[in-house]
């Protein structure tokens, strides 16, 4: 007889976590694409707070594949957008 797998808490935050990276996709190619049509300027905190979700986004889904590579690569963009978002917020 087979044993049938229970959905576990493991599963779902995995499945939480590859929704995330969908989103951070989206928002991502979102951002790139506001800014090539010139509907946002990349001096506005809507873009980086965009390109913030995105990268953190990405950032999740990475480390759960273990991609360290492009983990570390979304972690430093997540990081870029954070200080440009508090400089235009705060600075500008």
């Amino acid at each position: 007889m087979k044993k049938t797998k229970k959905p576990t808490k493991t599963a779902a935050k995995r499945r939480l976590a590859e929704i995330y990276g969908w989103v951070g996709s989206l928002f991502i190619l979102g951002a790139y694409a506001l800014l090539s049509f010139g509907l946002i300027s990349s001096e506005s905190a809507m873009y980086h707070g965009i390109f913030f979700i995105g990268s953190t986004g990405l950032a999740v889904v990475t480390y759960i594949h273990k991609a360290f590579q492009s983990f570390t690569v979304n972690v430093t963009f997540s990081l870029l957008a954070l200080i440009a978002f508090i400089r235009v917020v705060y600075f500008a």
